[in-house]
């Protein structure tokens, strides 16, 4: 941690880690070498903390430092509370997101699309490998050492998001264990917010003007509030299912039903009213006329 410099664990202070975090906090814009990124900012100083406070931790724990308290416990009340996110796509805005992405082309109009159709995180496609996905049994499974909540998660997969993935894998085969992928493979997808800014501009192209600011997790947040909305207080289980939220209950230790049938049929009713006026045919129109891309055999009704 360059901002706290050449310091024993043992002699580190409090103010010391304040003053770091009050550096991180100062946003420093993207330099001009295409490798450089912004930095700093809130979350940026969320995040240093969260790293140091783990550190020391581990040092205490693991008697490689002799003192007895954490210099960077509870330093985040110092920082603004974070912002939870609020933003839901209206159905016309999710399914605006959804042309456009056909007009991205592999490998992100296809990561953007299946997210509308599962409510995935996006890195649950952007880092998807081959072996993840089983289009016999229609399923997507990430293994507990791959996923968020540290359990398997066992997503269904729709007949439109099978569409989908078998065009993906006849078109875009890759050598590489990743299915999304500008390496052949070798790694998965990144320039997230490059792709998101030619994501919003497709929408202008197609709609003539941009939705109100929103995150590609918002996508996510969308597809759980439209199935809450379809299934009423009794679909809150199946919403957990979805997202992949972890059950913490006595009772979910035993039950390790995972409720495939039943996510499958409100996924199932779900992308048939965000797709009700959209065809699912794709075709792999010539290289010179298209790049490439996938494209969808009709246009949304305006």
């Amino acid at each position: 941690m360059p901002h706290l410099g050449d310091i024993l664990a043992d002699r580190l202070t409090r103010e010391d880690v304040r003053g770091a975090m009050n550096k991180v906090m100062v946003k420093k814009p993207r330099g001009e070498d295409p490798k450089d990124r912004a930095r700093g900012g809130q979350e940026a100083a969320r995040t240093m903390i969260s790293v140091l406070r783990q550190l020391i931790t581990w040092g205490i724990d693991e008697d490689k430092i002799t003192r007895e308290s954490n210099p960077a416990a509870n330093m985040e009340k110092n920082l603004p509370k974070k912002k939870r996110g609020e933003r839901v796509l209206s159905l016309l805005e999710a399914r605006a997101v959804w042309r456009a992405a056909g007009d991205l082309g592999y490998p992100f109009g296809p990561v953007y699309q299946l997210e509308l159709l599962t409510g995935n995180r996006r890195s649950e496609w952007g880092k998807c490998l081959r072996d993840y996905v089983d289009l016999d049994q229609t399923l997507q499974v990430i293994p507990a050492a791959s996923y968020k909540s540290d359990h398997v998660h066992v997503m269904p997969l729709v007949p439109q998001a099978l569409e989908i993935l078998r065009w993906v894998l006849a078109h875009h085969p890759q050598s590489g264990p990743y299915l999304f992928s500008g390496t052949d493979g070798e790694k998965p997808i990144s320039g997230w917010s490059k792709a998101h800014a030619r994501l919003r501009n497709a929408i202008y192209a197609n709609t003539g003007g941009f939705l109100k600011p929103w995150t590609p997790h918002d996508i996510r947040r969308t597809v759980a509030t439209r199935i809450a909305e379809a299934t009423g207080e009794s679909g809150d289980k199946l919403v957990k299912r979805v997202l992949g939220h972890a059950e913490q209950s006595v009772t979910a230790i035993y039950n390790r039903y995972a409720y495939v049938k039943e996510v499958r049929k409100v996924l199932t009713d779900w992308a048939n009213e965000l797709l009700a006026t959209e065809k699912m045919t794709y075709v792999c129109a010539p290289a010179e006329a298209t790049g490439d891309r996938l494209i969808p055999s009709a246009s949304l009704a305006a």
